[in-house]
Order: C-alpha cells, then sequence, then structure tokens
C-alpha cells in the first residue's frame, strides 16, 4: 500500500533536489526518508529519484507521478481540515513564487500579514525568474504565483494586479540621471547590460524599442539581477529595470534612477494561480492577501514605480 508520508518524502526530496535537505525540512533522518522513497517506489513498481553529483533529478516516471502525488496530498489534507473540529479555521501550506525584482518590495510585508491573519498556513514563498516561476504553475509545484505580461492559460489563471513603470539606471553621477525623468529618445543607443532573450523583461524592451523606433543597444548580457546592478552602479553602462527592484541601492546612492517616459516602458504584474492543483480555501485566501497588500503598498507609495490595478 501506498503511505502518505512515504509521498510526502518524495515530493520534499523532488522540491529541495537533496535527500539531505528534504530530511531536514521534514525533521527527520535521511535513513528513514531514503526509505520511505525506496518503499514507494516497490509499491508503484517504478523507480522515481536519480541521484548524482549534481543533486537529486526525478525520473520520468517521477515526473508523471509528481503531479498526481500532490493532488492526493492536497485532496488528503482539504479532507483533514474539513472534518476538523474549527471549521473555520485554515490549514495546509501554499505555495507562492515570485520574481527577483517583485520579492524584496512585496515578501516582507506579506510574510508579516499571513502569519497574522492565518497563523495555520505556512505560507513558502520562492524567488526564481518568470520563466522558472510560469513552468512551476504548469506543472503543479507552484500554488500561485505573481508573472507579468501574461493572460490565462489552461495551466493557470490571470489577474491583473499592478502596473509598474521601468527605469533607466546607473551610477550615481550618471548624467542621463540627475532629473528624475528622462525622454525614451535619450535611451538610443546608450550601452546597455540587460537580461538575455527569451527573458520576459528582455523581449518587454525589445517589443518596445520596435513598436517607438528607438535603437536599443545591449554591450552586455547576463540573467544574473546582480550583474546588472553592479555593472550599471560602476558606471560601465546603463541597465532598464524596475525602481523596486534597486530600491535598496538608491537609498544607499550606490545607484541613480530615471523614469523612462515619452513614451515610458510598463509591464503588468499579474497574480497567477495553477490549474493543476485542487481548490483550497487557504490558498485562496491567500491569494486575496496578496493582491490585497500588492495593492496598497503601490497605492500608497510603498512600490516605487508602480499603479494599484482595481476592478469594480
Amino acid at each position: 500500500m501506498i503511505d502518505n508520508k512515504h509521498i510526502q518524502s518524495f515530493i520534499r526530496v523532488l522540491d529541495l533536489g537533496s535527500f539531505s535537505k528534504a530530511a531536514q525540512s521534514l525533521n527527520i533522518a535521511q535513513p528513514a526518508l531514503s526509505q520511505h522513497v525506496q518503499k514507494l517506489e516497490v509499491a508503484l513498481g517504478a523507480k522515481l529519484l536519480e541521484r548524482s553529483s549534481r543533486g537529486v533529478t526525478p525520473t520520468a516516471a517521477g515526473r508523471e507521478f509528481s503531479g498526481r502525488a500532490r493532488e492526493i496530498l492536497s485532496l488528503v489534507d482539504s479532507a483533514e481540515r474539513r472534518f476538523r473540529a474549527e471549521e473555520q479555521q485554515l490549514f495546509g501550506e501554499v505555495r507562492l513564487g515570485l520574481p527577483g525584482s517583485v520579492c524584496p518590495v512585496l515578501a516582507p510585508e506579506l510574510l508579516v500579514r499571513a502569519r497574522k491573519q492565518f497563523p495555520e498556513v505556512n505560507l513558502i514563498i520562492t524567488e526564481l525568474m518568470s520563466g522558472d516561476l510560469a513552468d512551476m504553475l504548469r506543472e503543479g509545484r507552484m500554488d500561485a504565483a505573481v508573472l507579468f505580461n501574461v493572460e490565462e492559460t489552461e495551466d493557470f489563471s490571470s489577474e491583473p494586479i499592478f502596473v509598474e513603470r521601468l527605469h533607466l539606471i546607473g551610477a550615481p553621477d550618471a548624467d542621463l540621471l540627475q532629473t528624475g525623468t528622462i525622454s525614451a529618445c535619450q535611451v538610443s543607443n546608450v550601452p546597455l547590460v540587460g537580461t538575455y532573450p527569451p527573458h520576459g523583461l528582455r523581449l518587454l524592451l525589445e517589443r518596445w524599442s520596435s513598436e517607438f523606433g528607438i535603437p536599443l543597444a545591449f554591450d552586455f548580457e547576463a540573467d544574473s539581477p546582480s550583474v546588472l546592478v553592479r555593472l550599471s552602479a560602476k558606471g560601465r553602462c546603463y541597465s532598464i529595470v524596475a525602481k523596486a527592484a534597486i530600491a535598496h541601492e538608491i537609498e544607499s546612492a550606490l545607484l541613480a534612477s530615471a523614469e523612462i517616459s515619452n513614451p515610458c516602458i510598463e509591464r503588468t504584474g499579474c497574480i497567477c494561480i495553477s490549474k493543476r492543483i485542487p481548490p483550497d480555501k487557504a490558498r485562496e485566501s491567500l491569494v486575496m492577501l496578496v493582491k490585497s497588500v500588492a495593492r496598497e503598498l503601490a497605492a500608497t507609495g510603498q512600490w516605487p514605480g508602480a499603479e494599484a490595478i482595481h476592478f469594480e
């Protein structure tokens, strides 16, 4: 028979990519965790995980079973919570993905509010690039995520919650950044460092460049936020990013920024919910909280460069 504890162990190893990290997370001995996975493999008659020097990866059977495993655990969790003595109390685990530019401004306030309002719900926030978060939503490995400029698909829903204007950033003494705003034509052919295509931000910039006939010159490329920031701060080049992503560096006078205008560069932040996971009240409540906190931060100026979107 398949034991739910064995399924939980398998999923935790899969998510963390390590038996030792999973054992520590579940607070059990690593040999016991390994036995859980072995017994599950015996019960299913299939090898689920492969170990290598780079960590643990799922086999084809492991990838296929992972979606069903998460559904099983979610259904069991829902059933347990449904018949608890305090039916109105929310329980469970909610996994939320945030892009690197969103996490610093949204995550701290969200975690504090979630702990206060839903003390029995374990909110797990993961910071990754938008493309990786979208993949996790499609695979049912993430309950919800904030993504940019996406519409609803067969894998996840999408609701716009804020619009963010992008800024040109560079060294504090850069001439182009002294007034706080800059005309789009002034960005033409300045040396830039940006992410590689098909990263979402790079595609947004290239569409904007093509639509308005403003050539952008990417002298450097790197899929690393720290590289974008450090090269820009050294005065070697500029970058185009969300102001919220570098608010700390601006406050510390390590960077300066100017909002690009005439025309501006905007992107829409959307809260997206996986359709691969059964409905859950804890997830629904946390998603409502994400929308509320994000819109509040944008509306009160605590989210630099962002404007809240409200629907009647």
